[in-house]
């Protein structure tokens, strides 16, 4: 490996650390953007500013920039009240100990917390920065009017709030409002509409919930009852846990294959999402010639003396190493994975990484795939060093989101089995069997790849990265 590659190596991963000081100009910019959306003059803004961080908007720290960006995005900034407005504003007219939300007040400021306790009309709030006793008539009334996916309107009292949900206490009765299912919604504090409604958010997080970065494994599986496909593969989310996925190309070729994927820890804050899954891959009839191909490197062909691997050999292909019968067989993969994403720390989308490893069987019985001389004579065997010794794959990965429908993917790997290859031979490779198995390439143990993927539409995202297989599709095409 260059030393132009381990110092990309290095950045790449510090890219995950670098970020306090003073504010941004991009911060900055991105404030007054969000300001002006939600109504603010920038009087309003100053304003607003010293009262919830005492700087005014050339005073804050990256940290306060990040923490003002991500309260005018989720709409829990709110405007300055004049004085002679204040005695207007509707108080609010249900307040109960286990309440969980963002509470607005008639001062303008806002806080995330729950009501632990409610006495001679002092509502005690406990939140982040600590507990607050706080008197019953300076919490303004907060309604809402939702419309979800199927049509259906739920007007009433906003009773919490979580990461996926609201709570809704309607004329008839307590509703539970999943945020992904909602079509529209218009919010009230103090009985005044609140001009940046959630639906109207600028920019929170990339379309694209990444399954995989390029072919390596997240822990977040499919969402359940969701149909996709890939340039390699479909597959189903029977649950929210649980996703199977199969390699049509393999499919076409006589190899059912199935490829369960189960996640079995997850932690989720609206800060902040961990998981962690194990996943498995079986093949019925294996191609002997697929692991000859993609182990190519650690065949050795013996002549004259000289030791030369396989996949440098331009007078033999694959043909002249294996033997004859139909190598076929039983075929197995296991990996573990642990993923996590949070907000980004400049308050614009999120950011996450991955970190996995995998290992096969494929180098059971190897000796019995391979010949043990080549047609003129020269010997064949597989490579005795330690690295070639079990079939394996580790790999860090990394997700940022630049916009909406635009993501950074980058990742570095250690796999014994990889060799790169030009767009052309992987084209070739790929429209021969729709797999990736070629003989060809050039030995990389230790590499790294990034691009970027854009998403078309909620369903629908390309990507285009500097190593096979180059370009990626994702069609999410069937829920109910």
């Amino acid at each position: 490996m260059t030393i132009a590659k381990y110092i990309t190596l290095i950045l790449f991963s510090a890219f995950l650390l670098a970020q306090d000081g003073a504010i941004l100009p991009g911060q900055k910019s991105a404030i007054q953007s969000l300001s002006t959306a939600a109504g603010f003059t920038s009087a309003d803004l100053n304003t607003y500013l010293v009262q919830n961080y005492g700087q005014t908007l050339d005073g804050l720290s990256r940290t306060q920039g990040a923490s003002a960006i991500k309260a005018f995005q989720t709409g829990s900034a709110s405007k300055p009240v004049a004085a002679q407005q204040k005695e207007d504003l509707a108080v609010a007219s249900i307040l109960e100990v286990g309440m969980k939300k963002r509470f607005h007040f008639r001062d303008g400021s806002v806080r995330d917390g729950e009501i632990v306790s409610i006495e001679d009309g002092t509502v005690a709030i406990k939140t982040g920065s600590g507990t607050f006793n706080i008197p019953a008539d300076q919490f303004l009334s907060e309604t809402a009017e939702v419309k979800n996916k199927k049509g259906e309107l739920f007007k009433g009292v906003v009773l919490g709030e979580t990461a996926e949900e609201y709570i809704i206490r309607t004329s008839f009765g307590d509703a539970v409002v999943q945020k992904k299912d909602i079509q529209s919604m218009k919010r009230y504090h103090g009985g005044i509409l609140d001009r940046q409604s959630e639906e109207r958010r600028k920019f929170y997080q990339s379309e694209a919930q990444l399954l995989s970065v390029f072919m390596d494994p997240t822990a977040f599986p499919l969402t359940g009852n969701t149909f996709y496909a890939s340039g390699l593969s479909i597959g189903y989310g029977l649950t929210d846990r649980f996703m199977i996925t199969t390699k049509f190309g393999s499919d076409f070729n006589n190899d059912l294959n199935l490829h369960p994927r189960m996640r079995f820890y997850h932690r989720k804050s609206a800060e902040k999402e961990m998981a962690a899954a194990w996943g498995l891959g079986i093949h019925r009839k294996y191609p002997s010639k697929s692991v000859i191909g993609k182990y190519s490197h650690a065949i050795n062909i013996k002549s004259n003396g000289k030791t030369t691997p396989l996949n440098e050999m331009d007078t033999l292909n694959i043909d002249a190493v294996a033997l004859e019968d139909d190598g076929r067989r039983l075929y197995a993969e296991a990996f573990l994975v642990f993923s996590s994403r949070r907000v980004n720390p400049t308050g614009r989308g999120k950011i996450g990484w991955t970190l996995g490893t995998k290992v096969s069987n494929a180098f059971v019985g190897r000796d019995k795939i391979i010949k043990k001389v080549t047609a003129g004579g020269d010997s064949i065997s597989w490579s005795a060093e330690g690295k070639y010794s079990v079939p394996f794959r580790t790999w860090l990965s990394l997700e940022y989101d630049l916009r909406k429908d635009l993501k950074f993917v980058g990742s570095a790997w250690v796999d014994n089995g990889y060799k790169t290859m030009a767009f052309g031979d992987t084209f070739e490779d790929y429209t021969d069997n729709f797999s990736l198995d070629s003989p060809g390439g050039e030995v990389s143990m230790i590499d790294f790849d990034f691009g970027i993927l854009y998403a078309v539409n909620e369903s629908f995202r390309v990507g285009l990265h500097f190593q096979q297989p180059y370009i990626d599709f994702y069609w999410e095409f069937f829920e109910f």
